[in-house]
């Protein structure tokens, strides 16, 4: 970025979540803090900034959709590590189906006493739109039914935010609740969140540019996001999400022993190897 821009786009920058992972065919991964693009000057190869709209019209989230099969965000394959782990942006005043107010990432960790990473973990299923919220069932209602109603189920939850941004949502709230209210069940009532107004920091560092799908994190024990992933989730992608989502519940010796086994290493022998008929194993 050009240099009078540059010390207020690496502070953030820095927020942005680390590990999420852009499309390479979409233009989310092109997109600066505050909506900017870097334009590069054909003739004269000078860089300037601009804003997103004016770069790639007005369109361009429809169109990002069709190029990436509506997932901006591809689904990670793995775990992102706890030494890249950022904790999920703080955004207050939220309410649930309730009627009570909460703040983020608070709310995530209001069961955890023990404040431990790996005690259990959380699916948040975000949209803006009524598009995206009709994707985010792809990954909450597989993720629900085989975590959060067996034997560990105390480990597991999905919480549900909507961001209803403009200065007419606020006066549309009462709309928004009774139909929201219709499509959750009565139990998912208090895990479901709805924000007004402005929420454009929230998404950039979630990377959450195009409004017009669904987006869901993974997050651990303390709030921190280990998975993160857009759009229509496919079976193997919620087969990843629900693997990973059991390994960051799992102690970190049995973690550790389970990956050592999957990648045949065992670790190294105590003592000497006996055979059966009593002298050292490798003896003739």
């Amino acid at each position: 970025p050009p240099a009078p821009f540059d010390e207020e786009y690496e502070g953030l920058k820095a927020r942005r979540i680390q590990g999420i992972r852009p499309h390479p065919d979409g233009t989310t991964q092109h997109i600066l803090p505050g909506n900017y693009v870097i334009k590069k000057n054909e003739r004269t190869g000078r860089e300037k900034r601009v804003f997103l709209e004016h770069a790639f019209g007005y369109f361009w989230a429809i169109k990002e959709l069709e190029r990436t099969d509506k997932k901006p965000l591809l689904s990670n394959d793995d775990i992102i590590p706890s030494y890249e782990a950022q904790t999920f942006p703080k955004l207050s005043g939220l309410t649930n189906l309730l009627d009570e107010t909460v703040d983020l990432p608070d709310f995530f960790t209001r069961n955890n006493r023990s404040k431990d990473a790996n005690a259990q973990c959380t699916l948040v299923a975000l949209s803006c739109k009524e598009f995206g919220a009709q994707l985010l069932p792809s990954w909450v209602d597989p993720f629900s039914k085989q975590l959060c109603h067996g034997r560990d189920s105390a480990k597991f939850e999905v919480v549900r935010i909507t961001l209803n941004e403009g200065r007419i949502a606020k006066l549309l709230s009462p709309f928004i609740v009774s139909g929201t209210k219709s499509r959750i069940p009565q139990p998912e009532h208090g895990t479901t969140l709805l924000h007004y107004g402005d929420a454009d920091e929230v998404k950039d560092v979630l990377r959450m540019h195009n409004v017009y799908t669904g987006y869901v994190y993974l997050l651990d024990g303390i709030g921190r996001v280990r998975w993160a992933g857009s759009g229509e989730g496919s079976a193997d992608e919620v087969a990843n999400l629900i693997r990973i989502a059991k390994e960051l519940t799992r102690p970190p010796e049995r973690a550790a022993r389970k990956k050592a086994k999957a990648s045949g290493e065992h670790g190294p022998r105590i003592g000497k190897r006996v055979g059966r008929n009593g002298g050292n194993a490798g003896e003739k």
